[in-house]
């Protein structure tokens, strides 16, 4: 009797030790209605906002399953057939994914807690752009009609808008320094905010997570921009250019420029520059000028790179490597990595995604 009690007590710790230690690989199990696809694929957005297939499983009456196992929360994507993807954040967990395709907005995710918290913040977020959007149609009315007293509160309460938002997530990170949601949400904040206004928020996520994916990235936008920021005259230099001729900042006044580093030796800069040629071939005759600095150290490397990639734009080196000046006044730290200067020599976009930089030039260019 007294070895059967003593089998059970150690059987229960077991069993409650097992319940409360952590996974370490992630079950992703999906229920969904209305589905006719047959196969569902996980997918993840590479540096360049591409989505890349990381997964694929079949789909059995609505169900699926993805395993797999994650060093950080990580953000993936769930493609069903032709629909639009359903994100959730994955974390080394049981998550399910229930609802119908036809209904996205319903569909439920659980099981993940750094999932839950971005939701939180989204939601928040939400909120505010409802908020900015009901005092921008008052201030336009107040504008019409000519109340100054009235335009001036609105736009007063517009300004405090965005703020309100900074300090609900400096508090939700405050009290969560280890949400690496929190941190994916912040990543987010980086299209609409300076990352100088982020670096209270950034510093105080828990040096537990400082290797996931997002608080590498914050840190990362931080460094970069310690001597560089948005809207700041953009540092002047002079190099030499691969017809022999000097070429410096100076010589692109009144005009828009992109100025990319990269490498003959690196695969991301080859990629890149194929992407650059389309870029450079759409809006050109609209006013676009790209200089290319290479941080390559030998001229023969340089100039094979330059003939392979067929770049029509102006090329410059001073094969320094990463001991380059220019390279350190801009803060770079991989390659490739652009900033874009506008006609005044002040910088608007610093190493932006692919995808924000197409939104830049429509923006600037109206096509």
């Amino acid at each position: 009797m007294r070895i059967t009690f003593l089998h059970s007590i150690i059987l229960l710790f077991l069993i409650l030790l097992g319940s409360c230690s952590k996974k370490d690989s992630f079950l992703i199990h999906g229920d969904l209605r209305c589905v006719n696809a047959t196969t569902a694929y996980l997918l993840q957005m590479n540096e360049y906002g591409d989505m890349v297939v990381r997964d694929s499983t079949e789909i059995h009456g609505g169900e699926f399953r993805f395993k797999g196992k994650v060093e950080y929360p990580t953000m993936y994507y769930v493609q069903i057939g032709k629909r639009k993807p359903i994100n959730v954040l994955v974390e080394n967990s049981d998550i399910s994914i229930t609802g119908s395709v036809l209904l996205p907005d319903e569909i439920k995710i659980v099981g993940s807690h750094a999932f839950e918290d971005l939701v939180y913040l989204q939601k928040e977020y939400g909120k505010i752009q409802n908020e900015k959007s009901t005092i921008l149609i008052e201030l336009e009315n107040a504008r019409k009609k000519k109340n100054r007293e009235l335009t001036k509160r609105r736009e007063k309460r517009y300004n405090q808008i965005s703020d309100s938002l900074l300090q609900i997530t400096k508090q939700f990170v405050t009290n969560n320094p280890a949400s690496v949601g929190a941190a994916y949400f912040v990543c987010t904040l980086t299209q609409t905010f300076d990352i100088n206004k982020l670096k209270e928020i950034i510093n105080t996520f828990s040096p537990s997570i400082k290797n996931s994916e997002y608080v590498r990235f914050l840190n990362e936008e931080l460094l970069l921009n310690q001597k560089l920021s948005l809207d700041s005259p953009a540092p002047g230099f002079a190099l030499l250019s691969s017809t022999g001729d000097s070429v410096k900042l100076s010589d692109y006044e009144g005009k828009y420029l992109l100025i990319e580093f990269w490498a003959s030796w690196c695969k991301n800069s080859e990629e890149r520059n194929k992407e650059l040629r389309i870029l450079y071939d759409k809006y050109k005759n609209a006013g676009l000028e790209i200089l290319s600095i290479s941080l390559d150290k030998e001229e023969d490397e340089w100039r094979y790179g330059i003939e392979r990639d067929s770049l029509e734009w102006r090329q410059a080196s001073d094969f320094l490597y990463w001991e380059s000046p220019v390279s350190k006044y801009y803060r770079v730290q991989k390659i490739p990595y652009e900033i874009l200067i506008d006609p005044n020599g002040k910088i608007i976009a610093i190493n932006p995604r692919r995808y924000i930089m197409d939104a830049k030039m429509r923006s600037i260019f109206g096509f």
